[in-house]
């Protein structure tokens, strides 16, 4: 220590200090403007301290004084004082608050500061440090600080942030802490009264005492999720909601929370009314503000609700998160993956009870944010029955396309002999209504849900069962409504005299021409007005699943099926007779190959048009010339 003049001073700073200093005053930061923000907190906190004093204590001066925040510029001067009228400081307080790093780690956030230091400033502060990121855009900074304690002097700190800092005694009237930055030349933008608002709106709109910028009160909102939910008006909570989104639009549903341990956090989080992903606009970016005594911390918090709820919008406050959390250290943080499990599970179960008990308004959220919610099945495995229950569904039991109903519904309405819940997918519910696969569903009246979206297959697939329930594709060969033989439908459809053999004979005939299409050509158990269809083996995943594997992976190639043919249907019947006379061969492989063609159409799909246009020529010439008695008479 050595003397700098009668009263004054000298100090050297910590070997620390001096680290973050150099690194501050050469580093380019890209958000220089969060020193304004740690001041302000640091003020904040001074006054919540002095609050919190005088409840319970008589003995401190300047009682009469109001607890507030004032900012005043001086652009000539190129100046910004930051002053409160907080607990103040002694000078051994304000030794041992500005001289040193007092807490453990610090030479580990040096080092992490030196190689983030041109990546990312919301590293400041991280372990305590907060106040020196006003050298960031000061050449010098000057503190006049007064304790609330009685008969302590008033004390000056200064220093231009090279290694020293000096102190001596000096004139205050009033108790608090007056912060005096003079700005570097590059940074006189902090001199503009609107530019200042900005960044307390940005950042610090939510303190509880007011800040005051040139004598105008620049934080007008309140922190209402702090505040008991009986003091809240609906117009309030919508006010905020607008507010934090900048919309007009009124939300669909609100959750305004707080807990006490072993996490103490307060949260409010709403759901839009609209999803702009539906309309073709870019994806959803998340709307989570996170606050740590009401400053703000980031504003796009992706980590605090899954991805999956992306579309929810909101504020969480939590004094146990550091007020400079990097992003980085936001996904390992412990605190941070406690208050999202808590977040989750009180999301979904609002979900559950408005969908149990407002069926409408549920519907709509569904119908705007469904498709978000439904990537939580692939993700959140520890949340998937929850999820499982939320999903909705067209069926063939609803009477348009709008209609939905959940897993829980299908199951309760499950007849007592069935045993598996059945889906179909196809691009619209028109085509699904035509899909010979409902069929036997039809005859035995049992429901089918309607997949319009292939990636509820996709979930289905993964999910497996409900409540014991195996979920199966209609389009499966091995159905369990195909084996119920004691209540199979008796088809009194009446068949040509000696039919069997010449059915059998078809069917050998079918193998053959479509060896190299399909796996096997079966008689169908399920048709009853189509002639044919293709199903899939056991194990195999639907045709429409494996079209979106082959968008993402182009050498994959549709697995061969199996077909099933009706043995009662017209068109069969007359292709086995024509089968009996070689005359026909040709026509009849022909017709075979167009059968199989029919039936991937059916299913979206189509082979080989440059083959098929001829093929459908050449039956149709065939069949007119018989008609016409120039060719070979096709007698059925």
């Amino acid at each position: 220590m050595t003397e700098k003049t009668r009263h004054e001073e000298s100090f050297e700073f910590q070997a620390e200090i001096k680290k973050l200093l150099n690194i501050l005053s050469h580093s380019l930061y890209t958000h220089k403007e969060v020193f304004l923000r740690e001041l302000i907190s640091n003020a904040s906190d001074a006054l919540t301290k002095m609050r919190f004093h005088a409840l319970s204590n008589t003995e401190h001066d300047d009682k009469e004084l109001s607890l507030e925040i004032n900012i005043d510029v001086d652009e000539k001067k190129k100046t910004l004082t930051i002053s409160d009228t907080g607990i103040g400081m002694t000078k051994d307080e304000i030794i041992q608050n500005i001289g040193t790093i007092a807490k453990s780690g610090s030479l580990d956030f040096i080092a992490k500061l030196s190689e983030q230091a041109k990546k990312d400033s919301n590293i400041i502060g991280q372990f305590g440090v907060g106040f020196y990121s006003v050298f960031m855009v000061a050449d010098e900074v000057r503190i006049r600080t007064k304790s609330y304690k009685k008969d302590e002097s008033a004390i000056e700190w200064h220093s231009d942030g090279t290694g020293k800092y000096f102190l001596n005694s000096t004139e205050k009237e009033k108790r608090g802490t007056e912060i005096i930055v003079h700005l570097k030349e590059e940074e006189k933008e902090y001199t503009d009264k609107s530019r200042i608002q900005s960044i307390i709106k940005k950042y610090s709109n939510f303190v509880s005492f007011p800040i005051m910028v040139c004598g105008e009160r620049a934080n007008q909102i309140t922190a209402i999720w702090k505040e008991p939910k009986k003091n809240i008006t609906e117009e309030q909570y919508n006010e905020f909601y607008k507010f934090i989104t900048n919309t007009e639009e009124t939300p669909l549903f609100r959750l305004h929370t707080s807990a006490e341990a072993p996490i103490q956090f307060y949260s409010i989080l709403y759901c839009p009314s609209a999803n702009y992903e539906v309309y073709g606009f870019k994806k959803l970016d998340h709307g989570i503000q996170v606050y740590s005594n009401k400053i703000l911390i980031q504003s796009d918090c992706t980590t605090l609700l899954p991805e999956y709820m992306r579309f929810i919008r909101g504020v969480v406050d939590s004094s146990d998160i550091p007020l400079n959390i990097s992003r980085e250290t936001f996904q390992d943080n412990r605190i941070i993956h406690k208050i999202k499990s808590i977040l989750v599970k009180q999301t979904l179960s609002l979900l559950q009870d408005m969908a149990k008990n407002e069926r409408e308004k549920y519907e709509t959220l569904w119908r705007q944010f469904g498709r978000i919610l439904k990537e939580g099945m692939h993700f959140d495995s520890e949340n998937r029955e929850t999820l499982a229950q939320l999903m909705r569904f067209n069926s063939s039991r609803c009477q348009n396309f709008d209609g939905l109903i959940s897993l829980r519904e299908y199951a309760d309405r499950m007849k007592p002999e069935q045993k598996e819940i059945y889906y179909i997918t196809a691009v619209n519910r028109e085509t699904i209504e035509k899909s010979p696969y409902l069929e036997i569903f039809r005859k035995k009246d049992v429901e089918v849900l309607y997949l319009t979206d292939p990636n509820d297959e996709i979930l289905l697939a993964e999910l497996q069962e409900f409540e014991k329930k195996p979920i199966r594709s209609a389009d499966q060969a091995n159905l369990d409504l195909l084996k119920d033989g004691e209540k199979k439908i008796v088809d009194t459809t009446e068949e040509p005299k000696d039919f069997e053999a010449t059915f059998n004979h078809l069917l050998k005939t079918l193998r053959l021409t479509l060896a190299d299409k399909v796996t096997d050509v079966k008689e169908s158990q399920r048709l009853s007005d189509s002639p044919c269809c293709l199903v899939n083996p056991e194990g195999m995943p639907s045709v429409h699943v494996q079209k979106l594997i082959q968008m993402m992976h182009s050498d994959y190639k549709i697995a061969k099926k199996i077909m099933e043919i009706n043995r009662k249907h017209r068109l069969i019947q007359n292709l086995a007779k024509m089968n009996e006379n070689t005359d026909y061969q040709q026509l009849v492989e022909k017709i075979a190959l167009q059968l199989f063609e029919n039936a991937l159409m059916q299913d979206g799909i189509v082979s080989d048009p440059t083959s098929m246009v001829p093929r459908l020529n050449e039956i149709m010439e065939e069949l007119t010339k018989a008609t016409l008695g120039e060719g070979k008479r096709i007698i059925i």
